[in-house]
């Protein structure tokens, strides 16, 4: 009786992590084909419209202007022409 319960409990701790494990690997796939690049600010740019050209990593723009600060260790969302910011991309 011991045995059976100690196989189940094995099974239950395998199929737990094989199914973990299939998750995880699915999200890292998606973040294999990150780019990043840098972009120069040209004048009326503003995190927005620039959030507009480069997003197409599968995030909302407002999750994105966040990455973006994030990156570049920005505190504002302010952006000035001729400034350059890292901005990332998927690779299609």
């Amino acid at each position: 009786m011991r045995k059976l319960f100690l196989a189940f409990i094995f099974t239950l701790l395998l199929v737990s992590f094989l199914i973990g494990r299939a998750n995880t690997t699915r999200a890292g796939m998606d973040k294999e084909n990150i780019r990043y690049t840098s972009v120069k600010v040209e004048y009326g740019d503003s995190l927005d419209s620039i959030s507009r050209k480069y997003n197409n990593i599968g995030i909302s723009n407002a999750e994105y202007v966040k990455e973006v600060l994030k990156m570049n260790g920005m505190n504002s969302d302010r952006v000035h022409p001729g400034c350059f910011i890292v901005v990332s991309y998927k690779e299609e």
